[in-house]
């Protein structure tokens, strides 16, 4: 075997640590499957117009990474990423793990799986998070600025993370991502600033709280609008909704802006921030969508949104309960936009500010935060003593020390692979009807393209499988994959309703997202679980099944 042959076949021993059994092969096979996919001309096999009509006809694992490294040599120089995962991600990699691809999965870790194991002990999570209410955006910055050795620690080493100015930047830690937005909604002075403009091609729990909020408070919310099927911003639109704030310069408001769809991956440029800035909005830059490293771009340097939300978890884990919180960093030069009056509050439960403590210091402490923070000297030396260990947030080193540009590449390669994986299974039949199994919704182009995809599978007659019956499947065989809503998608032949205003489309899709430590083998597994939809019986024994149980339900009742 050549230097380069042994060099692949290394990688894979390492990238993929767990290959399917069913997918197992004689040493003739693999040299055969090896010649056809590396060495063979013309490339990887899924650039050569082949079709994949069932399971039992797609490569098997090696082969598939193999093409991928063809199609993708680059994907050769993030291995250092799959030695991370190994040595401190085992629980990604076990026999009985799952394939974490969800939208909602993928938030930034803290810690690593192996350094939650050694510091947690018989505790289910590394902090406790106490809450406490304020009444106004003032009592908010001034209860998170109350910090302990530990909670100034965290904070720095976030805003190191996220790259931003201690001196530019407030951090508030809320109880998660919705919470945050929640916070801005409530805080946020519409009187003054009364217009919401959002930039959301899919139906987002948090945005929505935000929008309900201003609603109540006499806001009428406006969305950009997104073309069908790459999901991409209508430009024309969007700006002419930004620039009509000009006419009246006290009547600008607040921008949402995520840069990237979290479930179609369309991607967005620095450009509208910018645009919007110079016509007084003030900018809320929602990071959920960006890669671990993204916000270390020329582009997010350049432009300092007001607002900041993001969230993080403590490590990688499929358990819904993980503990995690998320932050919303306010720009001080712009904290007067978060003057709200408490008459104008809806919900004073929505102002709440979270202090997080390494649990093992205060499992045994019933007080409250004010009497921690009087604690006495041996529980403070025990603090010191184990700082050194806590303070390590290896989740956050991890992807330091991988960067932007390999973790990019990283994502690139393998998302761009399951894409055109996905496109290669069709529905038997002759060749001019042959039926595609996926529709791909989202950009087209590969640099538009972040690390999420959203798609639908269809029958051998082309109807829609219900993605919510494909996530429940995809749980079955413990793949992460999840049902969501694409929204105001405008309609084909711009359509009116009658009360003039344009028709928007709502389509519910399946949607995969990527991070920083997926591998092949997870793709793979996503590419294996959909092409079962080439059975037909597949999907009709779910219909039976579910008739089933709901008959017994009605008989039960």
């Amino acid at each position: 075997m050549s230097s380069h042959s042994s060099i692949q076949e290394a990688c894979f021993n390492v990238c993929c640590s767990s290959p399917f059994s069913s997918h197992s092969m004689t040493q003739k096979q693999e040299e055969e499957e090896l010649e056809f996919s590396v060495i063979a001309p013309g490339g990887s096999f899924l650039t050569r117009d082949i079709k994949f009509t069932s399971q039992e006809s797609l490569p098997p694992l090696r082969t598939s990474f193999y093409d991928l490294i063809t199609a993708f040599p680059d994907y050769l120089q993030t291995n250092q990423a799959d030695h991370i995962r190994s040595t401190e991600y085992q629980n990604l990699s076990c026999s009985s793990r799952h394939v974490l691809l969800s939208h909602t999965s993928q938030q930034q870790p803290l810690f690593s799986y192996s350094q939650f194991r050694q510091l947690s002990g018989l505790n289910n999570s590394l902090f406790t998070l106490s809450c406490t209410q304020a009444s106004s955006g003032e009592e908010m910055l001034s209860l998170a600025r109350e910090e302990s050795q530990f909670q100034t620690r965290m904070r720095k080493r976030i805003m190191s993370f996220m790259n931003l100015e201690e001196s530019e930047y407030d951090m508030i830690l809320t109880q998660d991502r919705s919470s945050a937005f929640k916070t801005v909604a409530e805080l946020y002075c519409f009187r003054k600033n009364p217009n919401l403009l959002t930039v959301y091609n899919y139906e987002d729990e948090a945005v929505e709280g935000m929008i309900r909020i201003s609603e109540k408070k006499g806001v009428k919310p406006k969305s950009a609008e997104f073309s069908w099927p790459s999901t991409e911003v209508v430009s024309e639109k969007l700006k002419r909704t930004i620039l009509r704030s000009k006419r009246r310069r006290d009547k600008r408001g607040l921008f949402v802006f995520p840069l990237q769809s979290l479930v179609t991956g369309a991607s967005y440029s620095y450009s509208w921030m910018s645009l919007a800035q110079e016509n007084q909005w003030h900018v809320l830059l929602d990071t959920s969508a960006l890669g671990s490293k993204d916000m270390d771009t020329l582009g997010l340097s350049l432009f300092r949104p007001d607002f900041l939300i993001c969230s993080f978890t403590e490590f990688l884990g499929h358990d819904d309960d993980l503990t995690g919180f998320g932050c919303l960093f306010v720009k001080k030069s712009s904290s007067q936009a978060l003057s709200e009056a408490s008459e104008g509050i809806t919900d004073p439960a929505n102002l709440t500010v979270v202090k997080a403590e390494p649990n093992w210091i205060t499992k045994n402490d019933e007080s409250t935060l004010e009497d921690h923070n009087k604690a006495s000297t041996s529980a403070i030396e025990i603090e010191e003593e184990n700082d050194k260990a806590i303070i390590k947030f290896r989740g956050l080193d991890h992807a330091d020390s991988l960067g932007l540009i390999l973790i990019t590449r990283r994502l690139k390669s393998l998302i761009l692979w399951l894409v055109r994986a996905l496109t290669c299974l069709k529905h038997p039949g002759s060749h001019q009807t042959e039926t595609p199994l996926v529709k791909i919704c989202g950009p087209r182009k590969r640099p538009d393209r972040g690390a999420s995809v959203s798609f639908n599978v269809f029958d051998w007659q082309g109807e829609k499988v219900d993605p919510l019956m494909v996530e429940r499947l995809a749980e079955r065989e413990k793949v992460g994959l999840r049902c969501a809503y694409l929204q105001k998608i405008g309609s084909v032949g711009n359509k009116k309703r009658r009360d003039g205003q344009s028709m928007s489309l709502r389509v519910s899709v399946v949607s995969v997202r990527l991070g920083f430590m997926t591998n092949f083998d997870d793709v793979f597994r996503v590419w294996g679980f959909v092409s079962r939809f080439l059975d037909a019986d597949f999907v009709e024994k779910e219909k039976w099944r579910k008739k089933a149980l709901e008959k017994k339900k009605k008989k039960n009742k």
